[in-house]
């Protein structure tokens, strides 16, 4: 999603990079790369445990709030992946929503572990106009609606916390010399939502990547002008390589984004609090490193969907 700002080094700084590009798309969406995703992104093992009534993630209040939705027909889930055994994702669902949970934990689960390990909570959420959507707020992931085995979407998403929350060595790769260089050497770019802004393009290049590094005989299978986006994606596959395979499938978590306090469904103030009656302990364990929160917000301007 377009991002409108992010925090860096305690500071607030506007993103002035959110023009349109000029370069052409590839071709007219991703959905093509969707299979071999499904099939080689295969599912990880995975259980889930519903929290007790009256009590939410803050942050999946705030995104629940902000999409004028009742907090209150929000359910959380504590999703155990087999690949991070010490720490589940909290993942909250509307009710109303279409997608049942059992897809999102797999679809989740799919996007390879040191890429997931970049995402805090995943919220999904129904949409009024019935429009399939997604964005990230500082490493929160928000689903609207159904998402019908979208693949891309999820590693689209997760694109945007790996870029803006620093995993790569170029720290955000979108606004880096490095990465306009690269694309300055590219004809097109992979599909018209990459026109939108240059932070939508390094997203849909890393569902590229993903596919590229996961799929046998990589993305020049299923696409034969792939040398037309060659700089960008490659790009990041090196980012990636260098800090240590975050889009490969395999391997388990090493580091995780801590998890938004724990406040009550009908009231704002934050709890804290352990023992019998109180909130769900949510701390990381030991066998993680912390990855700092960054401020920033892909929601204001436009929805990746249809």
């Amino acid at each position: 999603m377009r991002a409108t700002f992010i925090g860096l080094a305690g500071s607030l700084v506007t993103l002035a990079l959110t023009q349109r590009l000029d370069k052409p798309p590839l071709e007219t969406g991703l959905d093509y790369l969707q299979k071999g995703l499904l099939e080689h992104l295969g599912p990880v093992k995975s259980s889930y445990k519903k929290w007790t009534p009256g009590w939410i993630p803050s942050d999946c209040k705030t995104m629940t709030v902000n999409a004028n939705l009742s907090v209150a027909h929000v359910e959380t889930f504590s999703v155990q992946y087999e690949d991070c055994p010490n720490d589940p994702w909290l993942l909250c669902r509307h009710i109303d929503s279409p997608d049942p949970l059992e897809n999102l934990i797999d679809l989740f689960g799919r996007v390879p572990v040191r890429a997931r390990q970049w995402v805090r909570h995943i919220v999904n959420l129904p949409d009024p106009t019935n429009f399939t959507s997604a964005y990230n707020w500082a490493g929160n992931i928000a689903m609207f609606e159904s998402i019908n085995r979208d693949l891309t979407l999820f590693i689209h998403e997760t694109g945007h916390s790996l870029d803006l929350l620093g995993a790569y060595p170029d720290n955000p790769l979108s606004t880096s010399k490095h990465w306009h260089a690269q694309y300055a050497k590219d004809s097109h770019v992979p599909d018209p939502y990459s026109q939108s802004n240059i932070y939508e393009d390094l997203a849909q290049n890393t569902v590229v990547a993903a596919y590229d590094l996961n799929v046998p005989g990589g993305f020049g299978v299923v696409e034969p002008k792939w040398r037309d986006v060659l700089h960008q994606f490659d790009t990041i596959e090196v980012e990636q390589r260098k800090a240590g395979d975050l889009l490969v499938r395999g391997g388990v978590c090493t580091k995780r984004l801590n998890n938004s306090e724990v406040v009550r469904v009908g009231g704002s103030s934050r709890v804290m609090a352990r023992g019998s009656g109180g909130p769900p302990n949510v701390a990381l364990s030991d066998a993680v490193g912390v990855i700092e929160r960054v401020e920033f917000d892909t929601s204001k301007d436009c929805r990746l969907g249809s």
